[in-house]
């Protein structure tokens, strides 16, 4: 069965359409998510790096693929989200087999519950009602580090980004040319 690394933030929008949509457009493709600190790559160090004419637009367009990719979708009402707690519990649902709810769990509040995932407590709770007791562990702070520099030593400078080997792929809009790499 054909493999697609799908490189994410909880903190990115464009991350949960991706994450959303992966299943029907990518039938068949076994998923292999990767977290990664979207604040971890230079341009989003400090925040968001657009300017504020730029961000209203990132915002309608987000509305507009949303709504033409049928997924519910709520700006939270405190932007920027950061996703550090949220990935780490994602490491830690990973090595607890708990993964896939967590992951549903933990989109759904950032973009359709409007539950801010920045606070530390929000994400324990979400991380406990799935198995998850520990998300600042040492090993798992290094582990989300080490796997944000190793995606920008690939070139990785954004979220969502897909790899179909070393291939890749940058955007939920990219998803088409996904699939046509699996397909070689």
């Amino acid at each position: 069965m054909p493999s697609v690394e799908f490189l994410f933030d909880y903190a990115s929008p464009w991350s949960f359409l991706a994450e959303s949509i992966l299943a029907r457009r990518l039938p068949g493709a076994t998923i292999v998510h990767r977290p990664v600190y979207l604040r971890g790559f230079p341009a989003f160090a400090t925040g968001i790096p657009y300017s504020s004419a730029k961000l209203l637009y990132v915002v309608k367009d987000l509305e507009r693929c949303s709504a033409h990719e049928g997924v519910p979708i709520r700006i939270p009402s405190r932007f920027p989200i950061n996703g550090l707690h949220a990935l780490r519990g994602a490491l830690a649902a990973m090595a607890k087999g708990t993964f896939p709810a967590y992951h549903e769990a933990m989109f759904r509040a950032a973009w359709q519950e409007d539950r801010d995932i920045s606070d530390r407590q929000v994400v324990a709770d979400i991380a406990r009602a799935h198995g998850v007791d520990e998300i600042d562990a040492p090993a798992i702070k290094q582990q989300l580090r080490a796997d944000t520099e190793a995606a920008a030593a690939r070139g990785v400078f954004g979220v969502p980004t897909f790899f179909v080997g070393d291939e890749m792929f940058w955007g939920h809009d990219r998803l088409d040319f996904v699939a046509r790499a699996l397909a070689r």
